[in-house]
């Protein structure tokens, strides 16, 4: 080719995952046009799936049906269906993603996982169109799953065992698959198997590199949170753990609210563990891999009950003869720095926070943030409609019960959750004489990306936590 770029869409939306058919003739994307007819593009997450012709032209619309966003689409082989996850319940924060399979030349399509009660995600085809595979997050696991494209059972694939499976592809004749694979014990390994996921061979393995390294050791935990539901995480020791000795430990909260913790390699963990410390990463009421009732649990109780599930599992590991009750600390970012900022309004139990890119305030993050219609759901409906709950679960309302040291790193080009929210919480806290830090990072977003940056924020968090719960 020439290199010569085209513009096949027009309008003033998104177009995002593009992808070929099998003859090269048309692209399928996934584009959110119910904004242009609502007039606000913030008041609805309804993508739909499109096709367009390589050349240009009116784009179809395959997927008008559904209320929720639908998104990945993948061809079949033979380029006349499309499959794609969906869901059926608009500006969720919790959407449940199912499978469907629809007909490109138009038709309804088919929802071939209406019968599980988990979300889908990874999908692609068998090499005679036959069978769709995809992924399901389950409690602190992930599964690989085959099924027809005429419906029935989804078949497991790939083993229920120590590693979490994910990046999932199928060769090209159809006869093998290629997977990542990652446990508690070792980073990501490339692995690939037959297509039934029989006779499975590692590829690549970084694990050799790990030979010099002691690991802490992990523990997969359960305890009862609020109203007795059961609630899972993960428990990281201390590198060198001696029974009947009790650790500094630090709450780790995720963010979200509907991320989970999962049985994968952490190297964050480990490093704390290294330090001295017990990690304990909770998957509280509101995180994913569960039902959707339980991903929506926490639905206008942004530190209610899911607070609660948090605290149960530091009590848990207080019981366990591991935690120190008198050495306890919190750290997290984006929703797990504002359940952190929440936590310090709410207890004095912990000793030392860190809360990174926190929220404090959800009524001024509403007009801040470029997810604000995440809020709509989560506290049921517009910051002037429901002033009152906004405030109740804003934790800059109750800065003045901070006793906890606190650290507060930040973003300056964060979209996200802008950095107004950590600087408004500094403020109030220091004007109060509170203990209190801010860090804040050029150039960086959501994340710490620069490598520099992100040495000197390890270093910086090591010595807040240990001045607070060593010395």
């Amino acid at each position: 080719g020439t290199g010569e770029k085209t513009q096949i869409t027009e309008g003033e939306f998104d177009h995002q995952g593009p992808q070929w058919s099998p003859d090269g003739e048309w692209i399928a994307f996934t584009s959110n046009r119910t904004q242009s007819q609502m007039g606000d593009p913030d008041r609805s997450d309804n993508s739909d799936i499109l096709v367009i012709s390589a050349s240009g032209g009116e784009p179809r619309n395959l997927t008008t049906f559904n209320a929720g966003p639908d998104r990945g689409p993948v061809w079949s082989p033979d380029g006349t269906l499309i499959a794609y996850t969906g869901s059926l319940t608009e500006n969720s924060g919790a959407s449940q993603n199912d499978l469907f399979v629809v007909p490109v030349s138009g038709g309804a399509p088919r929802n071939l996982t209406q019968e599980l009660d988990y979300s889908v995600t990874g999908v692609s085809w068998s090499k005679d169109g036959s069978n769709v595979f995809f992924s399901i997050d389950e409690g602190l696991t992930s599964h690989f799953y085959r099924m027809g494209t005429n419906g029935g059972e989804p078949e497991m694939v790939l083993p229920d065992d120590q590693y979490l499976y994910g990046g999932v592809e199928v060769s090209e004749d159809g006869s093998k698959l290629l997977f990542t694979g990652s446990s508690m014990d070792a980073p990501g390994e490339v692995f690939i198997s037959d297509v039934d996921g029989s006779n499975i061979e590692h590829i690549l393995s970084p694990t050799n590199r790990m030979e010099d390294f002691e690991l802490a050791r992990t523990e997969l935990l359960t305890w009862e949170g609020a109203d007795g539901w059961e609630i899972e995480g993960i428990l990281t020791y201390p590198l060198e753990y001696e029974a009947g000795r009790r650790y500094p430990t630090i709450l780790q909260v995720h963010g979200g609210p509907h991320g989970r913790f999962s049985k994968s390699f952490n190297a964050g963990a480990q490093i704390w563990a290294a330090r001295g410390y017990a990690v304990l990463q909770g998957n509280p009421r509101g995180s994913s891999g569960r039902t959707l009732e339980f991903s929506n649990a926490n639905e206008m109780d942004w530190g209610g009950k899911d607070f609660v599930d948090l605290m149960a599992g530091v009590d848990r590991a207080v019981e366990m003869g591991v935690a120190d009750p008198d050495k306890l600390a919190i750290m997290g970012g984006s929703y797990g720095g504002f359940m952190t900022f929440w936590a310090v309004t709410q207890t004095d139990r912990f000793k030392a926070a860190i809360g990174h890119a926190a929220i404090s305030d959800w009524f001024s993050f509403y007009g801040q943030t470029d997810i604000p219609h995440l809020l709509e759901f989560g506290f049921g409906g517009l910051p002037w409609e429901m002033k009152g709950t906004f405030e109740r679960w804003s934790p800059i309302e109750y800065a003045q019960n901070v006793v906890t040291p606190l650290l507060i790193t930040h973003g300056e080009e964060d979209q996200r959750v802008p950095i107004p929210q950590g600087e408004q919480y500094y403020r109030a806290l220091k004007k109060m004489g509170k203990d209190v830090e801010f860090l804040r990072f050029p150039r960086e977003g959501h994340g710490i990306r620069e490598p520099r940056h992100r040495l000197f924020l390890d270093q910086e968090q090591a010595k807040w936590f240990e001045k607070y719960l060593f010395q």
